[in-house]
């Protein structure tokens, strides 16, 4: 039986993301967190080069339809 605290339905739903030019990388988006340590803010993970793009990042490429982040490549 469900309490007060507990969700037993969740909602979805998704946000565009734009970068300027053709490169696509940590520094460009805005879900990057820099105050201590290059986080993201969507997957909590840590960034070790900015330069590139997570390895869980979330973010899907229009042309193609696939996930950005390597990690989802694989599975």
């Amino acid at each position: 039986m469900a309490t007060e605290s507990q969700s037993l339905t969740y909602t979805k739903r998704t946000v565009e993301i734009t970068f300027s030019g053709e490169t696509v990388c940590c520094a460009r988006c805005p879900l990057m967190e820099t105050y201590s340590r290059k986080q993201c803010r969507k997957t909590g993970e840590y960034i070790t080069d900015d330069r590139t793009v997570g390895g869980w990042c979330p973010l899907v490429n229009p042309d193609t339809g696939e996930m950005d982040g390597i990690y989802y490549q694989t599975l």
